[in-house]
């Protein structure tokens, strides 16, 4: 009787958590795909989600038993599996963060090329669909849906707010401010665009000579964060016995997590100190 309760409990275990997973595996398979959907739609890069889930999950699971294969460790493969579950949110970030980017170097001659068409005479409007026509995406793709959604009915102080808050950036929010003061108290918003156009130049410039004053300290910054990281691998290749209680014991286990904890804040920190916002 007690072998048969035994079986007959481990068997409903068995089923609940065979159910609890398959819930949990549909709850992340949908948001997931909502979430690719959204970050990708934003950047208009319309790629079949259920390929890229399918993908997510080969990787989820290749790649921490290559890494338990090689080393041996199953700490090492944990760290894998968790790398490559957040590896998608920071996937989307760099895309989004690169774009953007993008969008900022491509403003200042785009709202010139828009003062020169509004100077010859055309409209607001004509004169973005003549810079939309010649220009390039992403900047051109943004433009073309505020064209769009004015077409549809929107207002054009409504569609270019939709504008700055799809491309969250101050250089777009000038932009709008000055094209909405333009339209609610008059002025030349040719010769605004093309002073805004050319501020924007300047401090495009400025930013980018920072970037490269400041390139020598954010390599740095990686190179001391990947040395300790780098040295461990060395020491675990060459001594495997000598590192084993790293991998091993509970003090080798908080020693890794201070050192993951150190690793982050110090990195960080050369981060900020490398970043000067203009």
């Amino acid at each position: 009787m007690i072998a048969v309760l035994a079986f007959c409990s481990m068997l409903l275990a068995g089923l609940y958590l065979a159910s609890a997973g398959e819930k949990f595996m549909v709850r992340y398979q949908d948001a997931f795909m909502d979430q690719a959907k959204t970050n990708l739609a934003d950047m208009f890069l319309f790629i079949d989600t259920s390929r890229l889930f399918a993908a997510n999950i080969a990787l989820f699971v290749i790649l921490p038993l290559l890494a338990w294969v090689i080393s041996g460790h199953w700490l090492i493969a944990l760290i894998t599996a968790v790398l490559v579950a957040v590896l998608p949110k920071k996937l989307y970030a760099f895309l989004k963060q690169r774009r953007l980017n993008k969008i900022q170097s491509q403003l200042p001659d785009a709202l010139l090329m828009l003062s020169g068409s509004m100077k010859a005479g055309l409209g607001f409007s004509p004169a973005l669909e003549g810079l939309v026509k010649d220009g390039y995406p992403p900047l051109a793709q943004e433009l073309a849906l505020v064209l769009r959604e004015q077409r549809i009915g929107v207002k054009t102080d409504e569609a270019m707010e939709h504008f700055a808050e799809r491309v969250p950036i101050l250089d777009a929010k000038l932009f709008v401010s000055a094209v909405q003061i333009s339209r609610e108290v008059g002025g030349n918003l040719a010769e605004s665009l093309a002073t805004l156009g050319e501020t924007l130049r300047r401090r495009l410039i400025m930013e980018n000579k920072v970037k490269a004053l400041t390139a020598q300290g954010r390599l740095q910054g990686i190179v001391m964060a990947m040395l300790p990281v780098g040295l461990v691998a060395y020491l675990t290749w060459m001594y495997p016995d000598t590192m084993a209680p790293m991998f091993d014991s509970i003090p080798g286990y908080a020693v890794i997590a201070v050192g993951f904890i150190l690793e982050y804040v110090g990195y960080k920190i050369c981060l900020k100190i490398m970043t000067i916002d203009i």
